[in-house]
């Protein structure tokens, strides 16, 4: 309130003021530019003496003010600049008058700018003042003085905020005299709520009286964002009977409004509430208040400094640390709860996986969660798989694997009524790193008897063997020519384009292929159209987790908002011609969109391991378990690649197909491919026709006899000739290769 009921004010007025004083104040004020400095006649002026000090002056813009004589608050906000009062005397105007006095100032056009620049500054120096021990502590010496200079300094305490609390904080654990610890503690319970995030850091700290002293302040503060962390102090078995006594007392202060209901407070429910809010801020959904720059500013306890201080970290790093703090604290009330076992390792898992860096390796020596993981057997390990996927973790989803791959075995395929077999259901979980760590922990298991979702394995092996080990992004767009642009948005954030001009046509690619990273979709897209697009995109373990970035004119942006809200990692940009413009619009979206991203040589090595595992399969003849036919298509692609040729051809020659004696054939038969693959080609075709028969078609032998005929190379004719066998040549043909013998 500006009108602060000061006595002075009545001896300062004059009984009538000029009836020229509301024409010559709007005459101060210049039609157009900037005003300039107010001058008012001196009769104008209701005061009789002239305020000199820049206090005085303070008080009268804000009479001033309050009378609505903007010229002259304007003239004496001047004379306040031209004293340039220090820093302290600042402080002490803001401390009398309140931060939003300066705001309201400075938001009246008739004022500006010297209202602005007084409000600059005096935020300048509440910044600084705030951060500053040598003043913060002077005013906690006072606290011991009169109860007027007491009062004046928890009043400037309560302004500097967490940064006071940070410092009455290091005097509580320094000093060991009650009366003064029983003045601080008053002194915290007087703060604002706003230090609340401060004083929660203290309650991790080392000394149990400073912790009990701080939990005690917590509960008079009355807020309820403390409360989660009081659950923990309050029914840990190991915490000092003190401090546990001082949490449970907040806890009935803050749920009921009275201390003296500490017996009503329960541990009933206590590691489950804390169980929940550990899976919120795990899974991104915590309730976090930000700074100006975006950032949690995040308090915890230091050892150094002997009080709390503050980091200021991104969202996602402020959630995962306490994300990892309320599932161990989950854990130690409920240590005989094997699901909160397995939550504490994936917290563990996630926040490793976080503070490392996206692309990083998975620490594998003691001491990491993956080495933890390995001692805490299959069971627990089950749980933390689909802890890991309910949360969104992928990365810790396929560490959790690789555990299981090292300590489980078959048995766990095994279905229970009621339960899903959280190896096969990752099999299907929408993300392309866990389907393919799912499979090759199956397949280490190496199970004997089938099971329900078998046919998932080789399906996922094919798809990881379509990734070409470089990212592709995929433009679904009519209009050909902005197709070609967004392709080149694509191409200068690093992508591979692909193309199509129908939803349909883009999903089949996005789904057939096992290195999509990003989708392109213009708004007006056809066949399918846009909302049933995205939704059998995210409806598909394949497609489900890739980046979709819709694109179109900005008068849909309210309709695309809706559709961006109802699926997660969608986001609508307004198209642009330049592709320049475009490719930073989506590389800031996929800097957001939660996606860890995988390098380079992961996708060559993923790639590599398909192979080698559809190589192990063929040369077990598995067939029965699991069939290799979902993954022709796959190998005949890769037959053209010198590193996974020979390979492939073998694997091929193990599927029990007559389209895979074709692809055999027409690998063998093209002088395109490499000799060594041809020869392996050929070594498969006639195995596979010793085991199922001929299965070409007359004029497709006819191909190969005119092949072989016309093959100048050696080991090939060779080859050649064992297939030429298989064909089961009538007396007459052999007769003629047995004519054709020279003698």
């Amino acid at each position: 309130m500006w009108n602060r009921g000061m006595g002075w004010i009545a001896l300062g007025l004059l009984i009538m003021a000029s009836p020229f004083a509301a024409a010559q104040d709007a005459a101060a004020q210049p039609a157009e530019g900037k005003p300039p400095k107010a001058q008012p006649l001196p009769e104008d002026n209701p005061l009789l003496t002239e305020p000199r000090t820049p206090q005085t002056l303070m008080d009268a813009v804000v009479l001033m003010t309050d009378l609505a004589r903007p010229g002259l608050a304007r003239l004496y906000l001047e004379k306040l600049l031209e004293a340039d009062p220090d820093d302290e005397t600042l402080l002490k105007l803001r401390d009398k008058h309140g931060p939003a006095l300066f705001l309201a100032l400075s938001n009246d056009k008739r004022l500006q700018p010297e209202s602005i620049t007084l409000l600059d500054r005096v935020n300048a120096a509440f910044r600084k003042g705030a951060t500053d021990p040598v003043r913060i502590d002077k005013l906690i010496g006072q606290l011991s003085k009169s109860a007027a200079e007491r009062e004046v300094a928890i009043l400037q305490l309560r302004n500097a905020g967490s940064y006071g609390a940070a410092r009455l904080i290091a005097a509580l654990n320094v000093s060991r005299d009650p009366t003064q610890r029983k003045l601080l503690l008053y002194t915290l319970t007087r703060l604002n709520r706003e230090v609340v995030p401060a004083l929660l850091g203290a309650v991790e700290g080392p000394d149990s009286d400073l912790r009990a002293t701080v939990i005690e302040a917590l509960g008079w503060l009355g807020d309820s964002q403390a409360t989660t962390a009081m659950w923990h102090p309050a029914f840990e078995e190991s915490q000092p009977p003190a401090v546990g006594l001082a949490a449970r007392q907040a806890l009935a202060r803050l749920l009921f409004g009275d201390a003296r209901r500490v017996h009503d407070v329960s541990p009933f429910g206590a590691a489950s509430e804390l169980a929940k809010v550990a899976r919120q801020n795990l899974r991104g959904d915590g309730d976090w208040s930000v700074n100006d720059d975006g950032q949690v500013e995040l308090w915890s306890w230091d050892a150094a400094t002997g009080t709390i201080a503050m980091q200021p970290v991104p969202v996602a790093t402020a959630s995962s640390r306490v994300g990892l703090r309320q599932a161990r604290q989950a854990f130690d009330l409920a240590p005989n709860r094997p699901e909160l076992h397995a939550l504490y390792w994936t917290a563990l898992m996630s926040n490793e996986l976080y503070e490392a860096g996206r692309g990083a390796a998975i620490a594998t020596g003691p001491g990491s969660a993956l080495h933890v993981g390995l001692q805490l057997g299959p069971d627990v390990m089950q749980t933390a798989l689909l802890e890991a996927m309910n949360l969104g973790e992928p990365v810790a989803a396929a560490a959790a694997l690789h555990v299981l791959a090292q300590t489980g075995s078959a048995r766990l395929l095994k279905a229970h009524t009621g339960r899903p077999v959280p190896v096969v259901a990752a099999l299907n979980y929408p993300d392309a790193r866990v389907q393919f760590a799912a499979a090759s922990t199956i397949l280490t298991w190496d199970p004997a008897t089938p099971f329900r979702g078998a046919s998932r394995v080789v399906e996922v092996l094919a798809r990881a063997l379509t990734d070409s080990g470089k990212a592709h992004g995929v433009v679904i767009d009519t209009n050909e020519q902005r197709a070609t642009s967004m392709s080149s948005a694509l191409i200068e954030m690093g992508f591979e384009p692909e193309s199509a001009q129908t939803g349909q046509d883009g999903f089949r690619i996005a789904s057939e292929r096992g290195d999509v990273a990003v989708l392109l979709i213009e708004a007006n897209v056809a066949r399918w159209e846009l909302s049933q697009t995205i939704a059998n995109l995210r409806s598909d373990a394949r497609t489900a987790f890739i980046p979709i970035v819709i694109y179109g004119d900005d008068k849909l942006r309210t309709r695309m908002d809706r559709l961006v809200e109802a699926y997660p990692r969608v986001r609508f940009v307004v198209k642009n011609s330049d592709s320049a413009v475009m490719a930073r619009q989506v590389a800031t979206f996929l800097r957001t969109a939660n996606t860890d991203s995988i390098t380079q040589p992961q996708r060559v090595a993923t790639r590599q391991a398909a192979m080698d595992w559809l190589t192990h399969l063929a040369d077990r003849k598995q067939a029965s378990l699991f069939d290799l036919k979902p993954a022709e298509n796959a190998l005949l692609n890769a037959t053209n690649e010198e590193e996974l040729g020979d390979s492939a051809a073998y694997a091929l020659g193990a599927v029990a197909s007559p389209s895979a004696q074709v692809k055999l054939f027409e690998v063998s038969t093209a002088v395109s491919r490499a000799a060594p693959v041809r020869e392996r080609a050929l070594a498969q075709l006639a195995a596979h026709m010793q085991r199922h028969g001929v299965l070409l078609t007359e004029l497709q032998v006819d191909e190969f006899r005119k092949a072989a005929r016309q093959e100048t190379n050696p080991l090939l004719q060779s080859a050649f000739a064992a297939v030429i066998g298989s064909l089961q040549p009538d007396l007459a043909r052999s007769s003629a290769v047995l004519k054709a013998v020279p003698k």
